[in-house]
């Protein structure tokens, strides 16, 4: 066995983050991922760049192949369906209802293969009154409140990261994986839904949880205060941070570190809930003691007390860091008559069946001869289907 999910089959209809990160994910543990693209452009996110698979479009799409299918024509969607009588599952994030306009959704693949597990991925649900509202990440992000958790609400500025479609795609390969899981039981498949928005309401539950207790709105500086997490900036104009959490002994530390181990004794700071409440005065004592000496020389004198710190990398600086390097958090894949590109690999080990990237982002329609051949076609009539403008 090769891979945790060896002989799954997905058929991938996506595009920009969601659909293609859960695929990849599928991917990368083994599924055979085949992509389902339009000609002439496919993926927009294969035109995001000066190469001819570009950096962001490879993050998103190992581990599968590429077939060109117009699903707009009876041919393509003949194939299509084809395809899912013998298909695990099939991942769709397109506008809530237009796989049906296709003919391609749920209940009509269903009728044919009840076995398939169907993932529906949307802006805001299949429900309700906003499922016909165009969403991307920022989107999703505003709408579900997790980025009034993490810009300043009087200057707020969209995130710098697509927080929103990765979680989203990681919630909808959990939710596949735990179908998949049940389908061994039943014998039955199911259809998956989820959206930008379930994910981010799903995703700031902590924070929902305390709002619903005490009515209180979070803010970006609310959450920081119980935990005792912190930013800096040393004397080398560097960024550091520090979360000291629960434990009383960090807070010891802390102050044994910084050389004033009075701060013990003030009534201010004498247990975590005081601290919380003088979290404005304990930063400013403590910034004006972490101003004095450079990054490196705190990050070492912390560690030392056993204290949790670590420096506010840039993406330059994390993979230059021995630990980023030691876990092999970089990848290179092939790229047809380039050079390699360079992008992270998963976060999960398994040690009998461990993440793959045996299979380089593929380029528009490569497998097409391979796929609609396991389907019987041949040469001629896989040039009359190109004739037709069906792939």
């Amino acid at each position: 066995m090769t891979g945790a999910l060896q002989g799954v089959k997905v058929l991938e209809i996506g595009s920009y983050v969601t659909g293609p990160y859960a695929g990849m994910l599928l991917g990368d543990l083994g599924a055979d991922v085949t992509k389902i693209e339009n000609k002439p452009y496919g993926d927009p996110f294969r035109g995001w760049g000066r190469t001819i698979l570009n950096p962001t479009f490879c993050s998103l799409n190992r581990n599968k192949k590429s077939i060109t299918l117009n699903l707009k024509t009876r041919e393509a969607r003949d194939i299509f369906l084809s395809l899912a009588d013998d298909a695990d599952v099939i991942i769709e994030n397109l506008r809530t209802g237009s796989v049906d306009g296709l003919g391609v959704g749920y209940e009509t693949v269903r009728a044919r293969n009840p076995r398939i597990i169907y993932c529906s991925i949307s802006g805001f649900g299949s429900e309700g009154p906003y499922t016909q509202l165009p969403a991307y990440d920022t989107i999703g992000q505003a709408m579900g409140g997790l980025l009034s958790l993490l810009t300043d609400l009087d200057d707020p500025k969209p995130m710098g990261v697509s927080l929103a479609d990765h979680l989203t795609g990681i919630f909808a390969s959990y939710g596949i994986l735990a179908a998949l899981h049940a389908r061994t039981i039943t014998g039955e498949g199911q259809l998956v839904e989820t959206s930008l928005l379930q994910s981010m309401v799903s995703f700031v539950q902590e924070n929902a949880a305390n709002y619903f207790e005490d009515s209180e709105v979070p803010r970006r500086d609310t959450r920081p205060k119980g935990p005792q997490a912190h930013c800096f900036i040393a004397s080398d104009g560097l960024p550091f941070v520090i979360h000291l959490s629960s434990p009383e002994k960090f807070w010891v530390g802390l102050t044994g570190a910084v050389g004033r181990p009075e701060m013990r004794d003030d009534p201010r700071f004498a247990d975590r809930p005081s601290r919380a409440q003088h979290y404005n005065e304990l930063h400013d004592a403590l910034a004006d003691a972490f101003v004095t000496a450079p990054r490196d020389e705190w990050i070492t004198k912390l560690r030392k007390e056993d204290v949790p710190c670590s420096p506010l990398n840039t993406l330059e600086e994390v993979f230059q860091d021995p630990q980023v390097q030691a876990l092999g958090m970089s990848i290179d894949l092939e790229r047809p008559g380039g050079t390699p590109v360079r992008v992270t690999g998963s976060a999960i080990r398994l040690s009998a069946t461990p993440p793959t990237y045996d299979i380089r982002p593929p380029l528009l329609g490569e497998h097409n001869k391979e796929v609609l051949g396991s389907l019987g076609f041949d040469t001629e009539a896989i040039n009359e289907l190109e004739k037709n403008e069906a792939v």
